[in-house]
């Protein structure tokens, strides 16, 4: 996973239109509990279970979205799901779209994928149903585990734009432990289904699952406080010892000089970065911010048959200017002779 992805903490939604698909696929007459494992602000849940009976719960890392499920009527846990702990066949239904990611570390990493559907599938009863979204590459990984404790297998296409560029696919299976003989021809089946069979069209009439009744559920968080302890973290001792290391205070001078400045005292404070700050009034007023540029010119010469490759390094000063409408100028050494062939404007988006 990129490292945007990451500070996503991996969240990628469902798409609204596939989880209307993805409905149409559950049937049930009684009340169930279902789960979502990753369950960002919740609307996937709500809308593969809508107009059903169902107790939804969910475990979502980040606070912010963990209090939108909740808000929404989804009893969720905000914390590490590895940490999140259930009884055994507690629920009717999982629905699990883990982070596409690997694990980080020294030695046999293995995908997130797996370790979620490891982490969750025994909290399913026998005949629940696992909705599994994951793209389909990673899903032979994932082959001995599903073999093992599943059947009814059937692989259906994704048709958003987004659903395509990431080859995601929608795995639907019933939770039935298989051991020996039967073990082996399920393994058979899904290395066909994964590897030799295009998947079903989701938007096509499907039989439907049925799910089981199950009562109330509950799950139980047994990990760290994350936020909580953030917020404590600023008053803490520890942080006080390291923070004038990790946050050092920015050196400022400030003053009346004894004599009037002459062009040359303004252009070394300017370098030197002690004339940073804001500028201007109305649509001039600016942010200014001065940093030196290391340049290296490189040249070859030959004398006596012999290539001479010598580097000369410079450094120059540069201003950079951000407006307040969002318009951005960088000065270089380089004049130039139009400004307005030098500013941009940000997207709105970005605008400053």
């Amino acid at each position: 996973m990129r490292n945007a992805g990451r500070l996503k903490l991996g969240y990628y939604p469902l798409p609204t239109e596939e989880g209307h698909w993805l409905r149409r696929l559950l049937q049930s007459t009684e009340p169930f509990s279902a789960i979502d494992p990753c369950v960002g602000m919740g609307a996937a849940l709500h809308l593969i279970t809508a107009d059903l009976p169902c107790r939804r719960y969910g475990v979502e890392l980040d606070a912010e979205r963990a209090l939108a499920a909740s808000r929404s009527g989804i009893e969720t846990v905000q914390g590490d799901l590895f940490d999140a702990h259930a009884k055994v066949e507690s629920f009717s239904l999982l629905y699990l779209n883990p982070p596409y990611d690997s694990e980080i570390g020294t030695l046999n990493n293995q995908r997130m994928e797996l370790l979620f559907l490891e982490h969750t599938y025994r909290w399913l009863v026998h005949s629940g149903v696992l909705l599994f979204v994951v793209p389909e590459k990673r899903l032979s990984v994932c082959i001995p585990l599903l073999a093992a404790n599943f059947t009814g297998f059937r692989l259906f296409r994704l048709n958003d734009p987004e659903s395509i560029r990431f080859e995601q696919v929608v795995l639907a299976a019933v939770r039935k432990p298989m051991r020996g003989d039967a073990m082996e021809a399920n393994r058979s089946v899904l290395q066909r289904l994964i590897f030799n069979t295009e998947p079903l069209n989701l938007e096509d009439e499907h039989e439907p699952y049925y799910l089981p009744a199950t009562p109330p559920a509950a799950i139980a968080y047994r990990g760290l406080p994350f936020d909580a302890i953030e917020d404590l973290i600023p008053n803490s001792p520890a942080w006080k010892q390291v923070a004038p290391f990790l946050l050092p205070k920015e050196e400022m001078a400030s003053g009346r000089p004894i004599t009037p400045l002459h062009a040359g005292h303004v252009g070394l404070l300017c370098t030197a970065g002690l004339l940073n700050g804001v500028f201007g009034e109305g649509a001039d007023r600016h942010i200014a911010r001065w940093r030196s540029v290391k340049h290296t010119t490189i040249s070859k010469e030959k004398e006596d048959n012999v290539e001479i490759i010598r580097k000369r390094e410079r450094f120059s000063n540069e201003l950079s200017l951000v407006y307040q409408d969002g318009r951005t100028l960088v000065l270089t050494e380089s004049a130039k002779t139009v400004e307005a062939e030098d500013a941009e404007c940000t997207p709105t988006a970005g605008a400053a």
